[in-house]
Protein backbone atom coordinates (compact mmCIF):
# COMPACT_ATOMS: atom_id res chain seq x y z
CA UNK A 1 0.00 0.00 0.00
CA UNK A 2 1.26 3.87 -0.60
CA UNK A 3 0.27 7.26 1.01
CA UNK A 4 0.43 8.79 -2.58
CA UNK A 5 2.55 11.36 -1.41
CA UNK A 6 5.46 11.69 -3.99
CA UNK A 7 9.01 10.38 -1.97
CA UNK A 8 11.11 11.86 -4.83
CA UNK A 9 11.47 11.72 -8.13
CA UNK A 10 13.39 9.75 -11.17
CA UNK A 11 14.34 9.90 -14.96
CA UNK A 12 13.12 7.18 -16.87
CA UNK A 13 16.67 5.90 -18.40
CA UNK A 14 15.02 3.58 -20.91
CA UNK A 15 12.25 1.19 -22.01
CA UNK A 16 12.94 -2.05 -23.46
CA UNK A 17 10.67 -5.04 -24.78
CA UNK A 18 11.10 -7.99 -22.61
CA UNK A 19 8.97 -10.61 -23.43
CA UNK A 20 5.32 -9.82 -23.46
CA UNK A 21 6.03 -6.29 -21.75
CA UNK A 22 8.73 -4.16 -21.38
CA UNK A 23 11.52 -3.69 -18.82
CA UNK A 24 11.86 0.38 -17.49
CA UNK A 25 15.38 1.76 -16.16
CA UNK A 26 14.89 4.28 -13.44
CA UNK A 27 17.84 6.76 -12.58
CA UNK A 28 17.07 8.02 -8.58
CA UNK A 29 18.65 8.84 -5.55
CA UNK A 30 15.89 7.26 -3.61
CA UNK A 31 18.47 5.87 -1.50
CA UNK A 32 19.31 1.63 -1.27
CA UNK A 33 16.81 -0.25 -2.80
CA UNK A 34 16.45 -4.10 -2.44
CA UNK A 35 15.00 -6.79 -5.08
CA UNK A 36 11.79 -7.11 -4.90
CA UNK A 37 10.36 -4.10 -3.54
CA UNK A 38 7.49 -2.42 -4.70
CA UNK A 39 7.71 1.30 -5.65
CA UNK A 40 5.31 3.00 -7.06
CA UNK A 41 6.58 5.17 -10.12
CA UNK A 42 4.09 7.98 -11.42
CA UNK A 43 1.01 6.22 -9.42
CA UNK A 44 1.58 2.53 -10.64
CA UNK A 45 2.68 0.00 -8.43
CA UNK A 46 6.20 -2.03 -10.21
CA UNK A 47 8.87 -4.03 -8.47
CA UNK A 48 12.42 -3.64 -8.31
CA UNK A 49 13.94 -6.40 -10.85
CA UNK A 50 17.64 -5.65 -11.24
CA UNK A 51 19.58 -2.49 -9.73
CA UNK A 52 22.15 -0.20 -11.45
CA UNK A 53 24.64 2.53 -10.47
CA UNK A 54 22.16 4.88 -9.51
CA UNK A 55 18.95 3.18 -10.84
CA UNK A 56 16.46 0.64 -11.01
CA UNK A 57 14.49 -1.75 -13.21
CA UNK A 58 11.04 -2.83 -13.35
CA UNK A 59 8.99 -5.05 -15.63
CA UNK A 60 5.79 -3.67 -16.82
CA UNK A 61 3.09 -5.81 -18.40
CA UNK A 62 1.73 -4.38 -21.67
CA UNK A 63 -1.56 -3.28 -20.10
CA UNK A 64 0.14 -1.35 -17.59
CA UNK A 65 2.41 0.04 -20.42
CA UNK A 66 -1.51 0.99 -22.46
CA UNK A 67 -3.50 2.14 -18.98
CA UNK A 68 -0.32 4.08 -17.65
CA UNK A 69 1.74 7.05 -18.84
CA UNK A 70 4.52 4.52 -18.44
CA UNK A 71 4.01 3.06 -22.10
CA UNK A 72 3.99 6.35 -23.79
CA UNK A 73 7.11 9.26 -21.79
CA UNK A 74 10.05 9.58 -23.64
CA UNK A 75 13.32 8.80 -21.78
CA UNK A 76 14.27 11.45 -19.91
CA UNK A 77 11.13 11.70 -18.48
CA UNK A 78 10.44 12.85 -14.47
CA UNK A 79 8.41 10.25 -12.84
CA UNK A 80 6.90 10.57 -9.37
CA UNK A 81 8.73 7.52 -6.68
CA UNK A 82 7.12 6.27 -3.32
CA UNK A 83 8.09 3.68 -1.52
CA UNK A 84 5.72 1.29 -0.02
CA UNK A 85 4.08 1.61 3.95
CA UNK A 86 6.22 -0.42 5.93
CA UNK A 87 3.54 -1.43 9.15
CA UNK A 88 3.58 1.19 11.52
CA UNK A 89 4.82 3.65 9.13
CA UNK A 90 3.21 7.56 9.36
CA UNK A 91 0.18 8.05 7.13
CA UNK A 92 0.51 11.47 5.71
CA UNK A 93 -2.07 11.35 3.27
CA UNK A 94 -4.21 8.15 2.09
CA UNK A 95 -4.17 5.02 1.73
CA UNK A 96 -3.83 3.97 -2.40
CA UNK A 97 -2.95 0.26 -3.98
CA UNK A 98 -0.74 1.80 -6.93
CA UNK A 99 -2.93 -0.70 -9.03
CA UNK A 100 -4.69 0.50 -12.39
CA UNK A 101 -8.80 -0.45 -12.45
CA UNK A 102 -9.42 1.96 -15.44
CA UNK A 103 -8.77 4.80 -17.74
CA UNK A 104 -11.10 8.14 -17.08
CA UNK A 105 -11.00 11.45 -19.40
CA UNK A 106 -10.45 14.11 -17.28
CA UNK A 107 -12.72 17.52 -18.78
Amino acid sequence: MFTGLVEGTGKLRGRARRGPGYRLEIATDLGPLELGESIAVSGACLTVAAMTSGAFEADISLETAEKTTLGRLAPGSTLNLERSLRLGDRLGGHLVSGHVDGVAVVR
